[in-house]
């Protein structure tokens, strides 16, 4: 029999937490005031904690907290006593982003237990093992993995791994996402993410606006819905399977929850009917859906992905309306819904693009066969009523437009019947004794939990009516509000002996407090003076050489770059194609540093790539992701090893993890604001820094691809034709912002910012400070602009130009932007 995997559960707040234990969650996680990557949810406070914790242990389950997000230095104190916190609570595992808090959690609170969030950007084996070292027991996979994925990582390590199984899917990779931050000043590693991800955008091709239809919502996923794959991620060897939705609502909690457990019963044990689980799919989807898809588990599909037609709550879908009718003095929808209606249920009639003339109500009236009535059967043909206030007979047209039903009055009584209560643990006991000596009551439970208590009364001969069987067990059942629910009971001491009742329940409630004891635990704080502290000084080996170095993504930009006095380049060919070419070429040409730029990310049998690029002998390698990180085998004679800026350093912590891992340099996070980066770059770490100084910012980096899902009718790379060999593609946002898109040999999408970002005000400080490695990005620059960019560098390092006249120089002729990061003064501390 395979294992049974746990259902995790999300719990914004106190009424989806309740939802989550009635309807038979494993575990929930939820978030604290701070430090959670869902800081809109409601939340809990820290010191609701210890209730809390055995509140959720009551009943069987786990409680997780999720400290996912990015840490500056300035807040690790703060850290520091929310982990105490946890530990003492007896949170049964914490969710890590932050390299430093999982060092943090290791030195506070060794045996609690440390999971590795999503936000770790965890693609491959490598970076598995990468999180595993970092303490993790579990690691959260990212979501855009296939079960062939998944497969290849579970045979390379023995660590817990667990699944994102339904909700809301985010179309750039978690952890990975730099648009809240360069479009809005607020960071969504740092919980605020402004889901730019669901607007609307026009394409353009080669400069020219692409016709698309109602297509609107380019980069806006569908749902997550990944029951049906149950039986293949147990076979897989999944732990656990996680539900999105801490901003959703306790029917949506309950209504998945109870989807996943039943799927689960069914691959596992207990057959549960195919109509069953199709009832209970359906409710999940009432409560919240965008559509709904196997998202990448499947493998890829950039044609199934985004529909771009929508963005938000759409329920399930009940017909295509084929125009309207006007009968009784009213106009009336006509439709054939392929479900179940009734008056009252909120109706959604999809508009054109971007939701233009959308409608929706909720049913005033019901026609079938010209009869009012309160229901109608699935498959009928119907004439709706969605009241007064509600106009149909405007532009567009709804002929032809599909019809959704977003909402159901008996969706909500149909979970409430599917939840009744929480469910309850069986219990066994037995009792045992002798005439004169105290009896013991000893208890079991299906959940492995025992207890054994010696009853308070001697037994005694009972001189009129002995204590039957039925009479003990009508004592010992009365459980009340307590988790459990007597299963079975074994009496084993001689007939004919009396004990009083009271003796017998003061043994039950003994028995329960006991038992609930053992369900909950925590785990030692270390003392301030016993625990080792974390390194926060940078190693001593000696850091890269210094340089303004110039990321190039052709090889006329690294010719430019270098010959404007640039003193090395990174070839980042997001085709690789021509990279060896080019880097002995620009040798040839006596560049003295040539490094090169794997792609972000790396899934399983892309390590390939790696050692191509090292075979070709570089001098130096970006490091971008955790599995590469793993595998650094630092020597001498070894290009040098920069961490670039998708490792997520943060705080001082987190870069002295990634530079004992064998790094010459780290990139600083854009998380960080100007004042933030300058606060990290100081002593021992300003010269292991390498700062960008100039970038278009990179927004979304995506599996998904929009020059085969626009521009094609392929799935995949072996069939889209591969359009982006022969096009330029860009995305135009409602403020008339163009923003390219670029895609690399894993086919995978980065989507830039419009402007360049130049922190040209913040060099002269950082350079006095320390810092000794500059970085200059490029996407589509000419070689003139290339050319310009680079010398207003070198004359600002140099100190022939000031830093407001570099400023203005780069903000004339490239329209770049200031600052570093996130803008200083946004939200991106909530």
């Amino acid at each position: 029999m395979p294992r049974r995997p746990d259902v995790l559960a999300p719990a914004g707040d106190r009424a989806c937490l309740e939802a989550a234990l009635r309807a038979g969650a494993d575990a929930v996680y939820f978030g604290l005031q701070a430090f959670n990557a869902r800081a809109r949810a409601h939340n809990f406070d820290v010191s609701e904690l210890p209730a809390l914790m055995r509140h959720v242990h009551a009943h069987d389950t786990k409680g997780y907290v999720t400290l996912n997000t990015l840490v500056f230095d300035h807040e690790l104190a703060e850290m520091e006593g929310v982990i105490s916190a946890c530990a003492a609570a007896g949170v049964d595992a914490v969710i890590v982003q932050d390299m430093g808090v999982a060092e943090l959690c290791q030195a506070i609170a060794p045996q609690l237990p440390l999971h590795a969030s999503t936000q770790m950007t965890c693609t491959d084996a490598g970076s598995v093992k990468w999180a595993q070292a970092l303490g993790a027991r579990r690691v959260v996979l990212a979501r855009e993995l296939s079960l062939d994925d998944i497969a290849a990582i579970r045979a390379e390590t023995e660590v817990e791994l667990e699944v994102f199984v339904h909700g809301a899917l985010c179309v750039a990779y978690s952890g990975q996402c730099l648009t809240s931050e360069a479009l809005g000043g607020r960071s969504a590693n740092r919980g605020a993410c402004a889901q730019a991800c669901r607007l609307p955008y026009d394409l353009l091709v080669d400069g020219k606006l692409q016709p698309l239809g109602d297509k609107a919502y380019l980069l806006s996923p569908q749902d997550l819905e990944a029951s049906a794959f149950v039986p293949a991620l147990i076979e897989a060897g999944i732990s656990c399977f996680k539900i999105e939705g801490r901003l959703k609502g306790p029917d949506y909690v309950a209504a998945t929850t109870r989807l996943y457990r039943a799927a689960i019963d069914a691959a596992v044990d207990r057959p549960v009917p195919r109509p069953a689980l199709t009832r209970l799919r359906d409710l999940a989807a009432s409560t919240y859906s965008r559509g709904s898809g196997p998202g990448f588990l499947a493998g890829v599909d950039h044609q199934s992905l985004v529909e771009g037609r929508h963005c938000e709550h759409r329920g399930v879908a009940v017909g295509v309306a084929s125009g309207l009718v006007r009968q009784h003095g009213k106009t009336l929808l006509a439709l054939r819904s392929h479900r179940d209606l009734q008056r009252g249920d909120g109706l959604l009639v999809e508009g054109g693009r971007a939701g233009a003339g959308e409608r929706g109500g909720r049913i005033w009236g019901l026609f079938v066969a010209g009869r009012e009535v309160e229901s109608a059967h699935a498959e009928a043909d119907v004439l709706v009523w969605l009241g007064p206030d509600v106009r149909l007979d405007g532009a567009p047209s709804v002929a032809g437009r599909r019809v959704f039903r977003s909402d159901a009055p008996r969706t909500h009584k149909d979970i409430e019947a599917e939840v009744k209560a929480a469910p309850r643990t069986g219990l066994h006991l037995r009792l045992r004794g002798h005439v004169g000596q105290l009896p013991v009551f000893e208890a079991t439970t299906d959940s492995g939990l025992s207890a054994s208590v010696k009853g308070d009364t001697p037994l005694v001969p009972a001189h009129e009516r002995p204590l039957s069987f039925d009479a003990i067990k009508t004592q010992l059942e009365r459980l009340g509000d307590s988790p459990f629910q007597l299963d079975s009971l074994t009496v084993d001491w001689p007939p004919g002996v009396m004990l009083p009742f009271s003796s017998l329940n003061r043994a039950r409630r003994a028995l329960v407090e006991n038992l609930l004891a053992r369900r909950h635990r925590t785990w030692p704080v270390a003392s301030a003076s016993a625990r080792p502290a974390p390194t926060e000084e940078a190693p001593t080996p000696a850091a890269a050489a210094s340089g303004l170095f110039v990321l190039c993504r052709t090889l006329p930009q690294a010719q430019a770059a270098l010959t404007a006095g640039a003193d090395g380049v990174y070839l980042d060919f997001l085709e690789l194609t021509g990279t060896g070419e080019a880097l002995r070429q620009l040798r040839a040409d006596g560049a003295r540093f040539v490094g090169v730029a794997p792609p972000r990310i790396r899934k399983p049998g892309e390590e390939k790539i790696d050692r191509y690029l090292r075979g070709l002998r570089p001098d130096g390698v970006l490091i971008r992701g955790w599995g590469a990180l793993a595998e650094l085998e630092p020597s001498d004679g070894a290009p040098a090893y920069v961490g670039d800026f998708s490792l997520n350093v943060t705080n001082r912590l987190a870069a002295a993890r990634v530079l004992r891992a064998g790094l010459s340099a780290f990139t600083p996070s854009f998380d960080l604001d100007a004042r933030q980066l300058q606060a990290l770059c100081t002593g021992t770490y300003a010269a292991h820094a390498e700062v960008v100084v100039h970038h278009p910012m990179p927004l979304f980096h995506m599996e998904h691809c929009v020059f085969a899902a626009l521009l094609s009718e392929g799935r995949d790379h072996r069939t889209c034709g591969r359009p982006c060999e022969r096009h330029q593609l860009t995305l135009r946002d409602r403020a008339g912002m163009e923003h390219p898109v670029e895609a690399d040999v894993g086919c995978r999408n980065t989507v830039f910012h419009a402007a360049p970002q130049s922190a040209a005000a913040w060099l002269p400080a950082l350079a006095q400070a320390g810092v000794r490695r500059f970085r200059v990005e490029l996407v589509r620059e000419s070689p003139e602009h290339t050319t310009a960019i680079v010398r207003t560098y070198r004359a600002l390092r140099a100190g022939d130009l000031t830093a407001l006249a570099a400023r203005k120089t780069l903000s004339q002729t490239l329209k770049a932007t200031g600052g570093y990061g996130v803008v200083s003064g946004s939200l991106r501390v909530l």
